[in-house]
């Protein structure tokens, strides 16, 4: 009986001398004995940690009990888009409307693409990171938004022999010929929310050198909306005695996705808390794409009669994948006894959203004049649609400023 009795006893005697030599280490404020890293100083009274002694020591959490971190960033991006031409400019000057003129039009002539003048705008990125002491791993969520836009209106000037032909109208005018104007006014806008959760680690790999691999989720919202306004030409209908009216597409494309993401951040620290880091990473996003199309002619004088010349809806699912890239340098710094931290990054960003541009064009081809097959004018209706839909990829780049403050 006594036997049966050392087994579970030593056993007990064992468990209880590892926990008061674990109550031993710690202090009455929380802190462990044994620092996290050990840290090497330099003449610039800074301080390089390379961690306990094993594999790939972690970075932090630099403070006792963990690490919170709030990030603040403002940017100023460029966003363009692929697939976007809405006018080409045909060195062709339609003169008087006559037929022989617009028929010219067939032929262009050192012609070439008027695409959107995208604009530099702000933004701001905000989040929330712990970093625990359960190896060095760190949990927290970025919000990112951003609103690019582009605008510009171009003309078709007599001293300039030219003539614009548009790429985004299924009108056909009362004349049955080619569809051209002699203005256009193009607006662009991009609204960008991105919601990152991320799981990661941070670690050194050598005395300067810190890899943070990382997975978790991203929550993506992306409207797009484009707008055109045509102005004479055809649609003022040089020739007849028709009223002169206005041409408007309105074309809107919005994604809602969620996927997977991970990446490798990296800082190349160089000395007294100065480093350069880089940072890449890739997401698979699932979700649904709304597309809507309606186009109408407005009359330009009074009373401003509407007709409508198209609508159209869109929605369906869809994988997107994504790409981030980031290079910059950056500056740190710890104070108060190491109970704070504070890093400073500035670098260049630049953001990939491939197959982004879902929008349909829609041209009017082969119509014969109205007023030969007694259509009201304004909607001829002889010839047909060409659909056609120009994919292209999203794009986002620019400064970003960074600030984190961990305690």
């Amino acid at each position: 009986m006594e036997k049966k009795l050392i087994v579970p006893l030593a056993a007990l005697s064992i468990l209880g001398l590892a926990n008061v030599a674990n109550a031993a280490s710690i202090r009455e404020d929380g802190c462990c004995e044994t620092p996290q890293a050990a840290c090497h100083r330099e003449e610039c009274d800074c301080f390089y940690c390379l961690g306990p002694d094993q594999v790939n020591p972690p970075v932090r959490p630099k403070t006792c009990n963990g690490d919170i971190g709030i990030t603040i960033a403002g940017f100023y991006w460029n966003a363009h888009q692929d697939g976007m031409e809405y006018a080409i400019e045909d060195s062709v000057l339609v003169d008087d409307g006559s037929t022989s003129d617009i028929l010219r039009l067939n032929n262009l002539v050192k012609a070439h693409y008027e695409t959107p003048d995208f604009k530099w705008d702000f933004g701001f990125k905000a989040g929330l990171t712990y970093v625990g002491c359960h190896d060095g791993w760190d949990f927290g969520l970025l919000w990112t938004w951003y609103r690019g836009k582009s605008g510009s209106t171009i003309q078709a000037l007599d001293d300039h022999n030219s003539t614009l032909i548009p790429l985004w109208s299924a009108f056909s005018s009362e004349t049955g010929l080619i569809t051209y104007a002699t203005e256009i006014e193009e607006n662009w806008a991009v609204q960008l929310q991105l919601f990152d959760i991320e799981l990661g680690r941070e670690f050194w790999t050598s005395k300067y050198l810190s890899l943070r691999p990382h997975v978790g989720l991203r929550i993506a919202f992306i409207d797009q909306e484009f707008n055109l306004v045509h102005r004479g030409g055809s649609w003022s209908d040089e020739g007849s005695n028709s009223d002169a009216f206005n041409g408007f597409v309105d074309l809107d494309n919005d994604y809602r996705g969620v996927g997977i993401r991970a990446g490798l951040d990296s800082v190349w620290h160089i000395g007294c808390g100065w480093g350069l880091f880089g940072n890449f990473a890739t997401s698979i996003v699932y979700g649904r794409f709304k597309v809507d199309h309606d186009e109408w002619n407005r009359k330009a004088t009074d009373p401003h009669s509407k007709i409508k010349i198209l609508e159209t809806q869109e929605s369906f699912h869809a994988s997107r994948a994504m790409l981030d890239l980031v290079l910059g340098v950056q500056w740190s710094t710890m104070f108060c006894d190491c109970c704070y931290g504070f890093t400073m990054q500035l670098g260049w960003e630049h953001h990939v959203f491939f197959d982004q541009n879902q929008m349909w064009r829609v041209v009017r081809i082969g119509d014969t004049s109205a007023c030969e097959t007694g259509e009201t004018p304004k909607t001829n209706s002889t010839g047909e649609n060409v659909f056609q839909q120009r994919r292209g990829d999203l794009d986002t780049q620019g400064w970003t400023l960074t600030l984190k403050f961990e305690f």
